[in-house]
């Protein structure tokens, strides 16, 4: 068994702002920065994780992609509080997991689209949370349970059975579904859960051994603050691929 990570419940905070769903989510404190940063050395430097695809960290999202605060291009809510990475590519492009782990979910939400949720029972902290990745919006699902496996994940609670995902494994491909239509883009979420149900939301481009990054709507706090960023940045949005955000002049 790997060696566990160090604790991090106590080095957390609640996700700041308003967001959809009934779970809490926590967040890694921003004055604790010393804690996180070694942290995320530590987890690239024992599991080396891997890109979801070729280049990707070189692809995030610069207006909206970023781990933090953004301005929510869908919602157009200020200092929303991003919980993953946003990163182009283009349609059907292959999507691998970031290291090897257990299927633990492959379907369909309103808002995720096409989504597969992983865990990665190798990688825990001292004070019981284990490594999940989850890759939304995708256009085809590569790897799912049959109608019968769903039927005894329910009658097991989700524990049987268990299906290994190698770190080679094509769990889908890039694709825009849920709340990203126009838009073709992977959404790319790591985070810690445990048995009592707390989730820690990390970022993932620091846990892959890269400079962390800041979404250049990220000071944006009105509408007309909005709609004039849309002006001044909208041949290079066109280029991006974000047709969603362009359909409007006004934002």
């Amino acid at each position: 068994m790997s060696e566990l990570l160090p604790a991090i419940f106590e080095h957390t905070k609640l996700r700041p702002g308003k967001y959809q769903g009934f779970v809490t989510h926590l967040v890694p404190d921003e004055t604790k920065l010393e804690f996180w940063g070694a942290f995320y050395e530590t987890l690239n430097e024992r599991f080396s994780l891997n890109l979801p695809f070729a280049d990707a960290d070189k692809k995030v999202n610069q207006y909206f992609g970023y781990f933090g605060k953004r301005f929510h291009p869908k919602n157009k809510t200020p200092d929303y509080f991003h919980v993953g990475l946003d990163i182009d590519g283009a349609l059907k492009a292959k999507i691998f997991p970031i290291t090897r782990g257990v299927l633990e979910y492959s379907g369909f939400g309103i808002i995720d689209g096409k989504y597969v949720m992983i865990s990665h029972p190798e990688i825990k902290t001292e004070d019981g949370f284990t490594l999940h990745s989850l890759y939304l919006h995708l256009r085809d699902l590569k790897v799912s349970f049959t109608s019968y496996q769903k039927m005894l994940r329910e009658i097991s609670f989700n524990t049987y059975p268990r299906i290994e995902i190698s770190a080679e494994t094509q769990i889908g491909v890039m694709g825009q579904t849920g709340n990203a239509h126009g838009h073709p883009h992977l959404h790319l979420q790591l985070e810690f859960r445990n048995e009592k149900g707390d989730i820690v939301l990390i970022d993932p481009l620091q846990s892959l051994g890269f400079a962390p990054g800041e979404s250049l709507t990220k000071d944006i706090k009105d509408i007309s603050s909005y709609e004039a960023f849309l002006d001044k940045h909208r041949d290079d949005m066109l280029k991006t691929n974000l047709a969603e955000f362009m359909k409007n002049d006004k934002g």
